[in-house]
């Protein structure tokens, strides 16, 4: 009897210690990044860029006991690395780096199903998207799981994805592929799978911007935290609020974060659980990836070796202009219209489809001689690696976005001045523009003309809605252009990149004839030659 008493006791024993333990909290760290676009290098400042990241992982790795690496999508294009490499780059920086898992951005199909199955091919982690269905597609049939589960400390951790129902749309996937636009509800239901084999900490990685996203939460059940892309947007910082809080119906907490995109920062959220799962604290914040942190030698060695060839890539021709040079000079696409403007603005249109381009006169960094036109040339001219940005604007909001454009303008003693231009003066294509800069800032548009597909002119309609391309600098707001920024409809900010779209635009004429063709016309005063 006092054995079994004994035994008994032991047992009671254990059970408290056990129960004591699956009560401890649990602590994780998300390091996340989305939106990189093969933006693999530091930027013109020093800042950003692989090796850069690598080294703020292996730190915040070395700092904490339970981590996951994930991206929440769109790795694919954005710079020659993906023109070069068609996403093998991405396979060796990501696998190098040790991410644990990623979203399907709708990006990842720009080059069809079969590159993004030699994509996921390579790759040591797995590529989720519950709402992708991909089993009619021969390339990509069962490469793309709905979601993963890792075991950290004996815990369960369900990881689902979700891309853009868009993509269809936006990008090239094959017709066999179907994706569902029912997010919530797929989310939902791969979260109660989750539930079911065990996890009770779930995370959510969603390629679809930041309205789409807030719109989605409150319906989501099960799900702890959101970590997004699709979208250039930073939270974060010593202004805005990093983890945004968001309740769903039941009233429980759900966590939403991103970070920016091309490389620029990476997102850092320490969690602590609960046994039941509940997160009792989430801290974080975005990082900036300084050109003041040490690069990591393995990651920087890696991105040397893979620009070699871009290196390559930059100095083949792929046009060439005839007789004189595109001009690209300042003193003049910052005050009237310059045949590089043209050939930019051009080229937006042709790439995109739209009925008007507007490129700021700043984002023309160089003149190309005459004779071959190679890719290092473009790059010298556009360096920036602008995404092009697609929307819709009333007319009276594109003739708002013109007057931004000539506001800068200066006269003296009847002269425009070439001093001092600011780089938002508008370089057009599809329209012909004129103005009067000795006029009041917000009145110095004379008249807007349109052109028809038939490639006549007629006066602009301030109440009808017009296609317009642009640069996501312009876009979001740079140089001045909110109106693009707040009044934009329909805008997608994740087109081709300008020099890709200027580099078909060159090889589809061959040889370019410089021209100036009367699209931007100065009145009031007098514009001197230059020297």
């Amino acid at each position: 009897m006092r054995r079994f008493t004994l035994l008994l006791l032991l047992i009671i024993m254990s059970s408290l210690l056990t129960s004591a333990q699956d009560e401890e909290p649990f602590k994780l760290t998300i390091i996340h990044t989305n939106d990189t676009r093969a933006a693999h290098l530091p930027n013109a400042q020093g800042n950003g860029g692989v090796a850069l990241l690598a080294s703020v992982i292996k730190q915040i790795r070395a700092e904490v006991p339970n981590s996951l690496l994930l991206d929440a999508g769109d790795r694919f294009t954005g710079t020659l690395f993906h023109t070069q490499y068609k996403g093998q780059d991405q396979v060796q920086i990501m696998n190098l780096l040790g991410y644990d898992a990623m979203a399907l951005g709708n990006h990842e199909f720009d080059n069809g199903d079969a590159v993004l199955a030699e994509f996921i091919d390579g790759l040591n982690f797995p590529v989720i998207s519950a709402n992708t269905d991909t089993s009619g597609s021969p390339e990509l049939s069962n490469k793309v799981l709905p979601y993963t589960i890792f075991s950290l400390q004996g815990r369960q951790i369900g990881v689902i994805g979700l891309t853009t129902s868009e993509t269809t749309l936006i990008s090239n996937p094959s017709k066999a592929i179907v994706f569902n636009p029912d997010y919530a509800e797929i989310a939902n239901q791969q979260a109660e799978t989750l539930t079911k084999q065990g996890a009770n900490i779930i995370i959510l990685l969603v390629d679809v911007g930041p309205g789409e996203a807030e719109a989605l939460i409150p319906d989501l059940v099960g799900i702890d935290i959101v970590v997004g892309g699709r979208s250039s947007t930073l939270f974060g910082g010593e202004i805005d609020a990093y983890s945004l809080a968001f309740e769903n119906t039941a009233g429980d907490t759900i966590y939403y974060v991103q970070a920016d995109a091309n490389t620029q920062f990476v997102g850092r959220i320490d969690m602590v659980f609960d046994a039941d799962g509940v997160a009792t604290n989430a801290v974080g914040n975005i990082i900036p990836l300084s050109k003041y942190i040490t690069p990591d030698t393995d990651a920087a060695a890696l991105v040397d070796t893979l620009y070699q060839q871009v290196r390559a890539l930059s100095e083949q021709p792929i046009g060439s202009v005839a007789s004189e040079a595109l001009d690209g000079r300042r003193e003049t696409c910052r005050v009237e219209e310059c045949t590089l403007g043209n050939i930019i603005a051009d080229a937006m249109r042709f790439n995109s489809g739209a009925q008007i381009a507007i490129v700021n006169g700043g984002g023309v960094r160089a003149s190309i001689d005459a004779g071959d036109i190679t890719l290092g040339e473009v790059l010298s001219v556009q360096p920036f690696s602008n995404l092009l940005a697609t929307f819709q604007l009333s007319g009276a909001d594109v003739i708002l976005a013109l007057e931004n454009g000539v506001s800068y303008i200066v006269v003296t003693d009847g002269v425009v001045s070439r001093d001092g231009l600011a780089g938002r003066f508008p370089q057009v294509s599809g329209i012909h523009y004129t103005y009067d800069p000795t006029q009041a800032v917000g009145s110095r548009i004379i008249s807007v003309e349109v052109q028809d597909e038939a490639g006549e002119f007629s006066p602009i309609e301030p109440e009808a809605l017009y296609t317009l391309v642009t640069n996501t600098f312009m876009r979001t707001g740079g140089d001045g252009y909110t109106v693009l920024a707040e009044n934009a409809i329909n805008p997608y900010d994740f087109g081709s990149l300008d020099i890709e779209a200027a580099m078909a635009y060159f090889s589809s004429l061959g040889t370019v004839t410089p021209a100036l063709e009367g699209r931007i016309t100065i009145v009031g005063a007098e514009l001197l030659p230059l020297e």
